[in-house]
């Protein structure tokens, strides 16, 4: 049995990225691949969050489908 590898590119760590959420825009930076899928958009990546409110959490999950770089 042979492992399939992967052949596309993830998110690169300290890429900087947005996204909707909710009725705003979030910002943050790519920390890492926290569960990889199958394709780009379905990969889901860390984000360290810089406009974070007390009480959110300060590293996010969202998937590639969901970012966009800036």
């Amino acid at each position: 049995m042979t492992k399939e590898t992967k052949t596309f590119e993830t998110i690169p760590v300290g890429t900087k990225v947005s996204w909707h959420y909710r009725s705003a825009i979030g910002h943050g930076t790519v920390t890492g691949v926290h569960k990889l899928g199958t394709n780009a958009d379905n990969t889901m990546y860390s984000v360290r969050e810089t406009d974070h409110h007390p009480g959110e959490p300060a590293i996010v999950h969202h998937s590639g489908k969901a970012l966009s770089r800036v």
